[in-house]
Order: C-alpha cells, then structure tokens, then sequence
C-alpha cells in the first residue's frame, strides 16, 4: 500500500479552482499525456506516470501501476500509528502521513508469487536499488567537472554520505558491473552489495526481510548477520554450511543475467545525454525565468559551453528536461526478483525459470520494478545543487589525498580511468 506523506507540520496541498495537481510548467512538460495532465491528486498521477509513460518504456510485464482504492482519515491514522515505529527516526522527523487523503494506491507485494507463500512452497526474494549504470559523456560537463567521465555517480555519492555520516564505510560496489551484461562483473556487484548492503540490498523470506534495513542499514554484513542468513536459507538452498550463501549470490546474480531486464532499465537511464549541468539550463527556460546557474558565471567570461541551451526552441527544451526527469525515475527505481524452487517434474509454469549448478536447483523467478516516481519538475534545481555538492565533495577529497602523496588512492584513480577505457 502506498500512501502519501506530508512534511511534519506542514499542511496538504490545497486544492484550488485548477483540477490537476500538476503545475502549469509540468503540465506543459507532460502535454502528450492528457490523463497526467488531468490528474486531480497525487496518487493518481503517479498511478497514471508509472502506467503510461515508464510501463511502455521498461515492459508492462515488469510494471505494476496498482489500483486506487478509497480510504477514511481513521484508517490512515491506524496505518501511521502501526507503522511509525519501523521507519527511521531522521524520516519520522521529516514527515508524517497526509492524513487528508482520501485514496491510496494497492500494490501487488512483489517479494512474493501471486497465491501468497502456502501455494507454492517458500519464496525468497532480492531487492536491489541498481543505481545510474553508465558514465555521462554530455559535451555540457564542464571541464572542471571532468572526473564525471571515469567515476560513477554512486562511487563519488559515496563520499559525501560517508562525510556526512549517513554511512559508516564506502561500498565496493559499481553499478557499472551490474549492467555490463558480463557474468562474472554480475556476480561481483551481487557479492558487493550483499558485503555493504546500506539502502541498495535488501532479501526477503516470504515476504519478511531478513537481511538489509527497511530505512537503509549503514553497517555492512558482518559475521553474526553473516550466519543468521546463512542459517535461514538451509530451507531453500540445501548446500553445506559455510556455502548456502555463496550460491544465493550466484542465483540472483544468474537471474540478473539471464532476465536481461538492466538493458532495458539502462535504455531508459540514458534518455538523460545532458546531463544535469546541461538540463538545468533547459529547465530555467521551461519555466521561464532568468538561469540562475548562467548568473553566477562571470560575465567578463566569453560565452560558456551551456549558453547555446538558452537559444532552442521550447519544444526543444521541454524534450530535455522530460528526458531527464523519465531518466531520474529510473536511476532510482528498485529491481524486485522473487525465487522459489521448482517442484521436481513441474511444467507449464508461466513464469522463467533459472538453474543453479552449485546445488544441481531450478527455481522459478519473476523480475519487477519499483518505486518509479514522478518527479516534480522542481527537483530540477535540487538535483543540480546536489550534483556540485558531491563532485564538490569528490574532488576535494582527490585532492587532499593526492597532496598528502597518498599512492593507492592515485592507483585507485588509475583503476577506475582503466577500467572507463576497457568499457568503452
């Protein structure tokens, strides 16, 4: 069930004469979608956006747009009251449920097979946040900028939250790995993230999590985490002690390859070729207002790589800013892939099945995207402000460490602008 929340002490948008919910600006952006356009809530507009515009785009067998159902104000504070204490602190903090909605939008629960988990047999399943799986090569980065090239937007990201303690240790994991279509570089990102899983890992057991954090875990899987998983997948992966985990990581990592479904999520992330210092400028134009990014230039400067931007047609610029925003969605969603084992002589399933030659085991699998979002269009400028922030942050520590002579730091560097090479 996904209900709306509201900033804490904040009040619910009002709702004027205008029947939709979107701003004139997004509704200009999303003309081509009239429903969009015309959605009267939240709720419906993003039930409409996942169903229309990223379910032809990523496959509707991977897509579920869910079903908008009506609710009472005594339901919703029943729901916010049972659920307050499994979400973090820092977001109950944040924000609270809106608890002037009058609709919230069912879902089918995807860490499990349709029948729920008697039907079937047992059913694990694996969530992965994947991340943007490519390196930008927009002619709009600036020069100063160029580290963009060689180092992944989750690796540079890395560093900020490590600063600002919203993590406890850097991940080794590389989304492009993920979506090399190689399987061993697969494997390597399934075993990475299980290693530090904080918000991009999490496995369920019937539709209970049993490894990773409903808000995000800072801490990687240590060896009491470690044996508690081990423990629990005895009864799906029947392998000796000591490897039942390892072979998990082979099967999601074999489904992750077979399945193919990354091809099309990275299609879809690489509707963003301007990347966010080129978007922005497209942006300000859609809105019709002055750049507030071309302003902080000097204007002794001659003209920079970005002011053609401010000279496309509108058209044009709602195009860029569209792409970007349908790219954001999908460098955020989430991979949702359910297993459970095949019974001996079972045909006829309709669903794919993966074999795993460790413990001589079929499983039957179901791959699905979550979490695609709408995003406003003024997000635009947060994510250009948070861009500056993490490459900000990135170079700075590139510098620091190569002042201080700090030779596996450049080794490092070396490895990634190698590895950038080999990829291309």
């Amino acid at each position: 069930m996904r209900i709306t929340k509201k900033a804490r002490n904040g009040s619910s948008p009002k709702r004027d004469s205008n029947p939709s919910v979107l701003t004139e600006q997004e509704r200009l952006l999303w003309r081509d979608v009239e429903e969009l356009v015309a959605s009267p809530t939240k709720e419906i507009a993003e039930q409409i956006y996942t169903q229309l515009v990223m379910s032809p785009l990523l496959g509707s067998k991977h897509v579920d747009a869910g079903m908008r159902v009506p609710v009472k104000r005594d339901f919703l504070e029943c729901v916010e009251k049972n659920v307050i204490k499994q979400r973090p602190a820092w977001r109950v903090d944040v924000s609270v449920v809106d608890l002037e909605r009058d609709s919230v939008i069912i879902m089918s629960d995807h860490s499990l097979f349709p029948g729920g988990v008697l039907k079937d047999g047992p059913c694990i399943s694996v969530e992965i946040k994947p991340k943007c799986g490519f390196l930008p090569s927009s002619k709009f980065i600036a020069e100063r900028n160029f580290v963009k090239r060689s180092a992944t937007r989750f690796q540079m990201h890395q560093v900020l939250k490590l600063r600002e303690q919203e993590i406890s240790e850097l991940s080794e994991y590389d989304p492009l790995d993920l979506f090399s279509g190689s399987k061993e570089r697969i494997h390597k990102a399934i075993k990475d993230l299980y290693t530090t899983p904080q918000n991009n890992f999490r496995v369920f057991l019937n539709g209970s999590l049993i490894l990773g954090g409903l808000g995000g875990g800072i801490k990687r899987t240590d060896a009491v985490a470690g044996k508690a998983f081990e423990d629990v997948l005895e009864g799906i992966i029947p392998a000796e002690n000591g490897l039942r985990t390892t072979s998990f990581i082979q099967l999601v990592a074999e489904a992750v390859y077979c399945s193919r479904v990354l091809d099309g999520l990275l299609e879809v992330q690489k509707l963003d070729n301007f990347d966010i210092e080129g978007a922005i400028h497209a942006y300000y134009n859609v809105v019709c207002q002055p750049c507030a990014v071309c302003q902080q230039l000097d204007e002794a400067r001659p003209p920079h790589r970005c002011s053609s931007l401010h000279s496309i047609h509108i058209v044009e610029s709602l195009k860029i800013v569209r792409d970007y925003l349908i790219a954001a969605t999908a460098k955020d969603c989430s991979l949702m892939i359910s297993f459970r084992p095949m019974k001996d002589g079972a045909i006829g399933s309709p669903y794919n099945h993966v074999y795993l030659q460790s413990t001589n085991q079929s499983f039957n699998y179901k791959v699905n995207f979550i979490d695609l979002d709408l995003k406003p269009l003024k997000k635009m400028v947060d994510y250009y402000e948070l861009d500056k922030k993490i490459l900000n942050c990135f170079i700075q520590m590139l510098e620091m460490e190569h002042n201080d002579g700090n030779a596996k730091t450049i080794d490092a560097i070396d490895t990634i602008n190698i590895k950038t090479i080999k990829d291309c």
